[in-house]
């Protein structure tokens, strides 16, 4: 049976966030935070240095393997507590439902944009953006601390930008059954969400779903 990968990127009012956050406190707590350092951790942040990402890094040959061994450390170092799947749901109808300025929504059959884009961005980059592999839930303030590092994530020159859309051009090739993905909008749709919400004064949330 396919399955679809979601990865939603929309804003909220700092009203709904408290209002998931007391809803769900420990779904809530967890979201987006990275796991504690650990022989194990320190064994999945290995596998978030994808090879040939970087200026002047390009020489050592990617292989599926180093793919598939990263989409597994994705998955372990998510939120996976109990009441993760009906607190994502819950901010999933909260978020605007139509794209725009104020939501970013990537389908990815058989796949995970979120997952692609951090392994086209490398381990430096992805631990800029907000939250964790494209989970996160951020009151007003904190989207607005959170702006600058992701600008310096995903903002990207020319040359540096190529090279990141490759990488994430051979993780979908790789893990995901969608030929087609915009994977343009992979890297601007999350960053115009984020400055949307920090121009308007509003909350954002990063969710990732599979149906």
């Amino acid at each position: 049976m396919s399955v679809m990968g979601v990865w939603v990127v929309g804003v909220l009012d700092d009203t709904a966030v408290e209002e998931a956050r007391r809803r769900f406190p420990d779904a809530a707590g967890a979201h987006g935070v990275w796991p504690e350092p650990s022989a194990e951790t320190s064994r999945w942040r290995e596998r978030f240095e994808p090879a040939g990402t970087f200026e002047g890094a390009g020489g050592r040959p990617w292989c599926t393997d180093e793919i598939v061994r990263f989409a597994d450390a994705v998955d372990r170092v998510r939120n996976d507590g109990s009441e993760v799947d009906e607190f994502q749901e819950h901010l999933l109808h909260v978020v605007p439902q139509q794209e725009g300025e104020g939501l970013f929504c990537a389908g990815v059959p058989r796949g995970d944009g979120a997952a692609a884009l951090t392994w086209g961005l490398g381990l430096d980059a992805t631990l800029r953006l907000p939250g964790c592999c494209g989970q996160f839930l951020f009151d007003a303030a904190q989207v607005r601390a959170a702006l600058p590092a992701a600008e310096q994530a995903l903002d990207l020159h020319p040359l540096r930008r190529a090279r990141v859309a490759a990488r994430i051009r051979l993780w979908l090739d790789e893990m995901a059954d969608d030929p087609n993905r915009d994977v343009d909008e992979l890297i601007d749709g999350p960053l115009r969400v984020l400055r949307h919400a920090a121009c308007t004064g509003v909350g954002a949330a990063g969710l990732t779903l599979w149906y």
